[in-house]
């Protein structure tokens, strides 16, 4: 059975939106919307829109890239 993963953020658990703000944390490879975001700028890894924080991150988000390929 082939699943897709459902982006989600960790702080609201609200879906995560093609467009939206998002930054991912250095330590667990997490994504958050960047208005819930409580990491200090040394954790971030990387931040953006969800399109190119994918994008740039291949090997920690591959089971998102369904999101940019539709």
């Amino acid at each position: 059975m082939d699943r897709k993963v459902i982006p989600h953020c960790h702080v609201c658990m609200e879906e995560m939106k093609i467009g939206q703000e998002i930054v991912m944390d250095r330590t667990f490879k997490g994504i958050l919307h960047a208005d819930c975001s409580y990491l200090l700028p040394d954790e971030i890894e990387d931040q953006g829109l969800l399109e190119s924080v994918i994008s740039r991150n291949q090997n920690w988000l591959k089971s998102f890239n369904h999101l940019i390929m539709q």
